[in-house]
């Protein structure tokens, strides 16, 4: 038996190998910027790089994730050796998972056996979104790694009350935070919870206080660590660098929500949200949901009859609680969208799916009405689909950005646009899935050795996960490839000791590449009539290929050399 249990784990862990394996040598850089290379420009002032200039063309990001990155660029010395290896960082995160999802799911349904725990677990932590952003530094490959760390704590914390447990629970909710301030709804949950049990609950209270403690003080390291990085790596950035990315962006849009129209409106943005997240989860989150309000009912009752109450209630309330507080925080950000993909928004919520999962397989196979739900589930998000079609046509809401919605982003065609039948096909594979994870439940229940046909599901993520990768990181970072010729003009100047100028004509950072290839050389911005300050004999200047200084450029320099989005004048 033992042996059975390590080969399912080690072939669940074989498959995210093999994924990081086949994507790792067609990736050299940034996929989305500049939202990537803010975390590494923080990551850079902790080395002791000067990456400020380029960075302020972008947006302030949280400093969180370049705690993990931090370490990487000091070992590997930036280029394509350090982003590799912090993919390799992300992959390892998502194998840690699956042991942290087999154990929430055993809490949950204990009568699972440990091949069924490391297959489901296989099958949460190979959610297509996951496996598309582990292929990239953004923040949300750890985010999903960090809530299941979260819940696990939880549980662990609700049996036991460990003060270890609520010291460690504490530090994970405030890291969490400074990896993306959008994570408030998680705190927020959490603390409610906790404080909830602290009114009604029975246990030692010693573990909470201390917890609370290491909470209040990792919030103030956090405050005076954000104001470092304001200061040291963003201090020539504007204001407008910071619209939008923390809550004084937020001001005019929680005005307009506080009215009864916008009331409306912001209930309208959520049930997007929530439209996505089932849809993007096989049905599988709204069955979590739905064992998250049963339980929290069963613990309602518990406290009015005052009887001991049980942890995978306080549990169930927390993942209840997160749901709400995520969907409600990107909801205002995303307020009055103007874009499809932000009324059906995935990213900020995508790190609520793998313990959902976890939890509403588990409520399918205790459940006696499985086939009655689930087609009901599915006729729900017909209607929904109908609803949201009608919100952007009243809206006029135009444009999907797949990567914002990359659990149902694969079927997705950009240059032949067809809105109305994007959705409706989204739809239809979606209640493909559903039937599909629902008959695999059924044939389990009857006989445990048919577990084995989720395998099938693990297959068709792990394609669609590779689809949406192919589709936004691959087929980018073929450019960045190209983009070498640049860089290695660029380590030639460096050698001779030129100065490096970027000229900012208000196009998209593409430059941050660069910057990130040649850690050591700071890459300064200048605007078109600041030219003239550079001296030609000691200096080469990029810009875009379409740049409307080309003239003047071309004076100054005796030699020219294009590749992909950037133009290179140097003597």
């Amino acid at each position: 038996m033992r042996g059975k249990i390590n080969y399912c784990a080690a072939g669940v862990l074989l498959l995210i190998f093999c994924i990081f394996q086949y994507g790792i040598r067609k990736i050299c850089g940034f996929s989305l910027y500049p939202d990537e290379f803010g975390y590494w420009a923080s990551a850079a002032g902790l080395a002791g790089y000067d990456w400020s200039e380029v960075a302020s063309l972008g947006s302030y990001y949280s400093f969180g994730y370049s705690l993990i990155l931090f370490p990487v660029l000091k070992l590997f010395g930036g280029g394509i050796a350090a982003y590799r290896a912090a993919i390799a960082a992300n992959m390892l995160l998502m194998c840690g998972g699956i042991f942290m999802l087999k154990k929430i799911l055993e809490k949950i349904f204990p009568d699972a056996g440990s091949q069924t725990g490391y297959l489901l677990g296989g099958m949460a932590v190979l959610y297509p979104a996951w496996i598309f952003y582990m292929q990239m530094t953004m923040t949300e490959a750890v985010l999903f790694f960090i809530f299941i760390l979260d819940v696990y704590l939880f549980m662990d914390f609700m049996e036991r009350q460990r003060v270890w447990t609520a010291v460690a629970l504490a530090i994970s909710l405030a890291y969490g935070y400074c990896v993306h301030m959008r994570t408030v709804g998680t705190v927020v949950a959490c603390v409610l919870a906790l404080l909830c049990w602290l009114a009604f609950g029975r246990g030692r209270k010693r573990g909470l206080a201390i917890g609370c403690g290491v909470l209040l003080i990792a919030g103030l390291l956090a405050v005076w660590l954000q104001e470092r990085t304001v200061t040291e790596i963003y201090a020539q950035a504007g204001s407008a660098v910071f619209a939008g990315k923390d809550y004084s962006g937020q001001m005019d849009k929680l005005a307009q929500i506080l009215t009864v129209s916008g009331m409306l409106q912001l209930i309208k943005d959520m049930a997007g949200k929530l439209y996505y997240l089932g849809i993007a989860s096989f049905g599988t989150f709204y069955w979590g949901l739905g064992w998250c309000m049963k339980e929290c009912l069963l613990l309602a009752d518990s406290i009015r009859q005052k009887k001991d109450t049980e942890p995978l209630q306080w549990t169930a309330l927390f993942l209840l609680l997160s749901a709400m507080g995520q969907i409600a925080v990107s909801s205002i950000f995303m307020y009055n969208p103007s874009v499809i993909d932000c009324l059906v928004y995935g990213r900020y919520n995508e790190l609520l799916v793998p313990v959902m999962m976890i939890a509403g397989v588990a409520a399918m196979i205790k459940s006696r009405r499985l086939i009655p739900v689930t087609a009901l589930i599915g006729a729900a998000l017909g209607g929904g689909t109908f609803w949201v079609l009608h919100e952007i046509e009243i809206r006029h809401m135009s444009g999907i950005r797949g990567y914002h919605v990359p659990g149902i982003s694969y079927l997705l065609q950009e240059d032949n646009m067809n809105v109305e039948a994007f959705f409706r096909n989204t739809w239809l594979l979606g209640c493909g899935m559903m039937a599909l994870v629902c008959a695999f439940v059924w044939l389990g229940r009857r006989n445990k050795r048919a577990w084995w046909l989720f395998s099938g599901i693990l297959a068709i993520e792990i394609a669609a996960g590779l689809q949406i990768s192919g589709h936004y990181t691959y087929k980018v970072n073929e450019f960045n490839f190209q983009s070498h010729a640049i860089v290695e003009r660029l380590e030639e100047s460096i050698t001779d000791g030129k100065e490096i100028f970027y000229l900012d004509e208000g196009e998209k950072p593409f430059v941050d590449f660069l910057q990130m290839q040649i850690p050591d050389q700071s890459i300064r911005v200048c605007k078109a009539e600041k030219l003239t300050d550079a001296d030609p004999a000691e200096s080469i200047v990029i810009t875009s290929v379409e740049t409307r200084q080309d003239e003047v450029l071309s004076q100054l320099y005796d030699k020219k050399m294009t590749a992909n989005p950037f133009c290179l004048y140097y003597n």
